[in-house]
């Protein structure tokens, strides 16, 4: 595994190459984390397309441990199903 590299914005201006140093740079604003840059060999499309896909997992990950806190893990499929109803019926005015 290779190492992270940790770089403050205000270092960027002076030096941008420092940012491909490494294949994975955490740029800091004020000693906190802000941007993650990760280099990329050939092919920017395919690249993209895997972080958006690890991005949404994460997101719906997240709605699924914040749906099982509030106990909506719970509901029936009918009760989900009279919320729809009731919210598409609200829209329609």
């Amino acid at each position: 595994m290779s190492k992270i590299r940790y770089v403050r914005s205000r270092e960027i201006r002076s030096n941008p190459a420092i940012l491909w140093k490494e294949n994975e740079t955490i740029i800091t604003s004020n000693g906190k984390p802000k941007a993650i840059v990760i280099r990329i060999e050939n092919d920017i499309e395919s690249t993209l397309a895997a972080f958006r896909q690890v991005k949404a997992m994460r997101a719906v990950e997240k709605m699924r441990l914040i749906s099982k806190q509030k106990g909506l893990d719970k509901i029936s499929d009918e009760e989900i199903d009279k919320v729809i109803d009731e919210e598409q019926g609200e829209g329609s005015c």
